[in-house]
């Protein structure tokens, strides 16, 4: 119940910035409309900070794993030199934050580094209407999990999202390899999306993929878990000991998949097969989200679905508004106002129940 509280608070202040933006995008379609965009851009960023205090900030018994990182961070300090195990990035930060600094400082960082290299690649796809996939990506039924509990494979998550950023806009090769590198080093389990992503360059073809997608359905209502193999190899990439994959207030289930992750593919798939929305990028990103997404749906019901859920979902934001904002095919008349009231009426949807608590 402390965690719901928890949760709840932040919905409300999360529930004054949805309305705060729904308004102020009426105003960027008139006159001196880039002064509003700047000002929605630095409320998003003001929120973003207040977001990283709020998670960073959280008690020991907020999450179940926040008292697991504080008795390893606390075993960090009697070590004698750095200790590299599966994650080398955590280690090190966590090893120079046990030596130098302190565990709430550390918590700070991983939640700047959860909210910002989000937000920064976000910025990279969408410019200066980055506010709207930004506030997508806060409402996702991962956002706590990936915030708290497994706090490195939100972080890791995040920096992945740079990388897709600079991708984008063909920046520099070392700089792509580097941030992917990091994403890595910080969770292991990074190596899985990027696989696919890899895999993308050769097997083009959405449609056959789709189709397996809706056979992994099929298999999931059916408890066939054929995938129960491959699970436990992508699990030695994830898996950590304790109650690591514990969820926070949300629980991993059909109506999350439906709502948060079927629609991404079924939008997909409308934009390339109906209307012939031919961006690269989009479609590669759309194809690796859905070999991602099997395991994750045909496991659904196990103890395997919350190690796989992120793998895929944190490029939601990305799949959802991409085709809506750069060089859409659907085109309608005051856009990011109606954006913003799609997520605003699929936050109350989901968060509802926490709300009225």
């Amino acid at each position: 119940m402390t965690e719901l509280l928890y949760i709840k608070e932040y919905y409300f202040y999360l529930l004054i910035f949805l309305f705060v933006t729904i308004i102020l995008s009426v105003f960027t379609y008139t006159k001196g409309s880039k002064n509003i965009v700047r000002i929605i851009n630095f409320i998003t960023i003001s929120f973003g900070l207040y977001t990283v205090f709020y998670i960073g900030n959280r008690d020991y018994e907020i999450g179940v794993d926040t008292g697991n990182y504080k008795y390893a961070f606390d075993l960090i300090k009697f070590q004698e030199s750095l200790e590299i195990k599966k994650d080398p990035l955590y280690d090190a930060i966590s090893y120079f934050f046990a030596k130098h600094i302190d565990f709430q400082s550390l918590l700070i960082f991983c939640s700047f580094l959860y909210i910002f290299c989000a937000l920064f690649g976000l910025k990279k796809i969408f410019k200066q209407n980055y506010y709207l996939p930004f506030t997508v990506f806060l409402i996702t039924p991962y956002f706590f999990q990936f915030g708290i509990n497994v706090m490195r494979n939100g972080v890791a998550a995040s920096i992945f999202l740079v990388a897709l950023g600079y991708y984008y806009t063909n920046d520099k090769k070392w700089k792509i390899i580097a941030t992917l590198l990091f994403s890595m080093f910080f969770h292991i389990s990074m190596i899985v999306p990027l696989l696919f992503f890899l895999i993308t360059k050769y097997i083009k073809k959405t449609e056959y993929l789709f189709v397996a997608w809706l056979f992994s359905i099929v298999l999931a209502v059916l408890k066939m878990n054929i995938a129960i193999v491959v699970a436990d190899f992508i699990s030695t990439f994830t898996i950590r000991v304790g109650n690591y994959a514990q969820n926070v207030g949300e629980k991993s289930s059909w109506s999350n998949f439906l709502i948060f992750g079927a629609f991404p593919v079924l939008f997909a798939v409308y934009n390339i097969f109906v209307l012939k929305y031919a961006n690269i990028f989009y479609k590669r990103l759309i194809n690796a989200y859905i070999l991602t997404h099997i395991p994750y749906i045909i496991l659904i019901d196990t103890e395997y679905a919350l190690r796989f859920g992120y793998l895929s979902e944190f490029m939601m934001p990305v799949l959802l508004l991409f085709p809506l904002m750069i060089e859409p095919k659907i085109k309608f008349s005051l856009s990011r106002i109606k954006i913003c009231v799609i997520i605003l009426f699929v936050f109350l949807l989901k968060a509802y129940k926490i709300l009225m608590l």
